[in-house]
């Protein structure tokens, strides 16, 4: 669960961690009810957590567990896969890259490496994770982040153009503390 003090819905009591918007932003994206985020095991190589209405968030917040793990979209853009790029056949090489940010606030380091990071687009369709033999775009984090640090990871997705105004990034840290959250929005053109 998730508090979203900025649409006034109280937070509900749970033993997991609570997360809540630390953006600026006064209101988040309208969500469809019916819009759970849980790519199939085909469109990406790990399936992130199912993500409830709750623990949607725009493109430009930042969500921020109670413990102090800090998770945002950095930036995300339209593009062309490259030569090296594997999976955007379908879309004609059409992608979308997005750096996902995690900031460890917390007492101790925190273990990345197990984070699953996938996309839908439009109403629900999975988008494929772009696979780069040149290591420019990962697949999610490698290792610890340090207490009081911060990891990128550059994660690409096929994507067509046409559908460039309803992404959605969904992060799962995949441990028993934080729960799967999604960000939505429109991908602008690079």
């Amino acid at each position: 669960m998730l508090a979203m003090a900025a649409c006034g819905v109280p937070a509900a009591e749970q033993a997991q961690s609570t997360v809540t918007p630390a953006s600026s932003s006064p209101v988040p994206l309208p969500v469809e009810s019916t819009a759970t985020a849980s790519p199939s095991p085909s469109a990406t190589s790990s399936t992130p957590g199912e993500v409830s209405e709750e623990q949607q968030f725009s493109l430009d917040d930042v969500a921020e567990f109670d413990d102090g793990l800090l998770i945002e979209i950095a930036g995300a853009v339209a593009d062309k896969a490259r030569k090296t790029d594997r999976g955007a056949e379908a879309t004609n090489g059409e992608i979308v890259v997005a750096s996902v940010r995690i900031e460890n606030q917390t007492k101790e380091p925190y273990d990345a490496e197990n984070v699953l990071i996938g996309a839908i687009y439009g109403n629900g369709k999975d988008a494929q994770i772009i696979i780069d033999k040149t290591d420019e775009l990962q697949s999610g984090f490698t290792g610890t982040i340090k207490t009081k640090d911060e990891d990128i990871a550059t994660v690409g997705f096929a994507v067509p153009v046409k559908e460039l105004k309803k992404v959605t990034f969904i992060v799962d840290p995949n441990d028993d503390v934080h729960e799967a959250i999604s960000f939505t929005g429109t991908v602008q053109r690079d």
